[in-house]
């Protein structure tokens, strides 16, 4: 490779670096610097960390830090007229539930559970609403 070739390929995968770095930080997820001629690169940890999943008509978000869950969210679209509730799986056994409603075709319904605690590691977490479709999932 060809001295210039080289300094411009480097040149290059700084710039990519930075730029990923200035995205990620941005997100509070790294940060770069460059320092006397080394690029410094730091990814961190955010606490506490957010877990999606989508599935048929129904999502979910968990924020937790590691296997520490402190807010588990679901929601839903009803694709007809139906009362439903939604619930919590740990490893495909219900937990937990939320209170009933009853929705109009296409009207959305969302559950909070705050604070649900700690799960072993590697503990498939889900939700889903009786009677609508759809069953997201996510490992802590």
């Amino acid at each position: 490779m060809r001295r210039g070739m080289f300094r411009s390929v480097v040149t290059t995968l700084v710039l990519v670096l930075l730029t990923t770095a200035g995205v990620l930080a941005t997100a509070g997820l790294a940060s770069a610097s460059l320092r006397s001629g080394h690029v410094v690169f730091t990814i961190t940890s955010p606490i506490p960390m957010a877990l999606t999943a989508c599935n048929g008509n129904t999502c979910q978000v968990i924020t937790n830090s590691g296997t520490n869950v402190t807010n588990w969210a679901t929601s839903t679209t009803a694709p007809n007229a139906v009362c439903t509730y939604a619930e919590y799986f740990e490893n495909d056994t219900i937990i937990a539930e939320s209170s009933s409603t009853c929705l109009s075709a296409g009207q959305q319904a969302n559950a909070n559970w705050s604070d649900p605690g700690k799960f072993p590691a590697g503990t498939k977490l889900c939700t889903a609403w009786t009677g609508i479709a759809g069953r997201p999932c996510n490992t802590v």
